[in-house]
C-alpha cells in the first residue's frame, strides 16, 4: 500500500496542514502562457500605492491550535497530533507538534516561513522543553504517518449534507464519497468539509468488507484564551 498525502491523489487536504499552511491553487495549464515574462512593450505602468492590491492578512495567530486523531488498520494503534502556534519569532511562525500513541510521545518544534509556508528548521523537545536540533526528515517521517493514499480513484459516488461535530460544537457539513481501490480491495473514501472549519473535518477510507483502513478526525480546535479540553491525552 502506498502512503502519501491524499491531496496528491484525491483532493483531500492533509489535516495536519489545514490550519498552519495556506492552500496553494492547482496549476492551470490554460494560464501557463500568461505566466511567462512579458516583453518590454507589454509591461504595464506600476500602480500607485492607492491602486495596489493589499495582500490579505495572515489569519494565524499565536495560541491557535488544532488536534487531529488518526486511526484504522493502516497503523498499529491510534495516533493523535496536536499542533499549536507558540510564537512569532524573527518573521517565522514557531509551531509545536505533539505526536501521541499509547506507547510513545514525540514533540517537535518547527520554524515555518509564512511567506513560503516552508519549514526552515526543526527541533526536538524534551520533557523540560529544551530544544535539540533535528533533521527535517524526522518531521517529514512523522507527518507521513498521519496520511494515507488509496491507489486509485474511480469517481464520486454521492454528496450528502448534514452536521458534523468538532469537540462540543456542531457545524453544517458536506460529505462527499468516492469509489477507490487500496491494493486489490474495493473501498470507499468519504470526506466531510465545513465552510466554518479550516481544512476538512474528517476523512475515512473503508474497505468493502467494512474494515476501517484509515480515518482522520478533527477533534478539537481553538485559539489563544479558549479553554483546552485535553482531547489529545484521552
Amino acid at each position: 500500500m502506498k502512503r502519501a498525502a491524499l491531496v496528491l491523489v484525491l483532493g483531500f487536504v492533509a489535516p495536519a496542514c489545514s490550519l498552519f499552511s495556506a492552500p496553494r491553487p492547482a496549476a492551470n495549464p490554460a494560464q501557463e502562457a500568461s505566466a511567462l515574462p512579458p516583453s518590454a512593450s507589454e509591461v504595464a505602468p506600476v500602480a500607485s500605492a492607492e491602486q495596489a492590491e493589499v495582500a490579505p492578512a495572515d489569519p494565524r495567530q499565536v495560541g491557535d491550535y488544532v488536534v487531529h486523531r488518526f486511526s484504522g488498520s493502516y497503523e498499529k494503534s491510534p495516533l493523535t497530533l496536536t499542533e499549536e502556534i507558540v510564537a512569532h519569532e524573527d518573521g517565522l511562525w514557531v509551531i509545536d507538534y505533539t505526536f501521541e500513541q499509547p506507547s510513545s510521545t514525540t514533540k517537535l518544534r518547527v520554524r515555518l516561513d509564512p511567506k513560503s509556508d516552508l519549514v526552515v528548521r526543526v527541533s526536538k523537545l524534551d520533557a523540560n522543553g529544551k530544544e535539540t536540533k533535528a533533521p527535517l526528515s524526522l518531521y517529514e517521517k512523522l507527518m507521513d504517518r498521519t496520511s494515507f493514499s488509496a491507489d486509485s480513484n474511480d469517481g464520486q459516488l454521492a454528496t450528502e449534507h448534514g452536521t458534523c461535530a468538532v469537540g462540543p460544537s456542531e457545524f453544517d457539513c458536506e460529505t462527499k464519497s468516492y469509489k477507490v481501490k487500496v491494493g486489490d480491495q474495493d473501498a470507499t473514501l468519504s470526506v466531510a468539509h465545513s465552510d466554518s472549519v479550516p481544512g476538512d473535518v474528517s476523512g475515512d477510507i473503508t474497505a468493502s468488507d467494512g474494515t476501517l483502513i484509515y480515518r482522520s478526525e478533527l477533534v478539537e480546535m481553538g485559539s489563544a484564551g479558549s479553554p483546552r479540553r485535553g482531547v489529545a491525552s484521552r
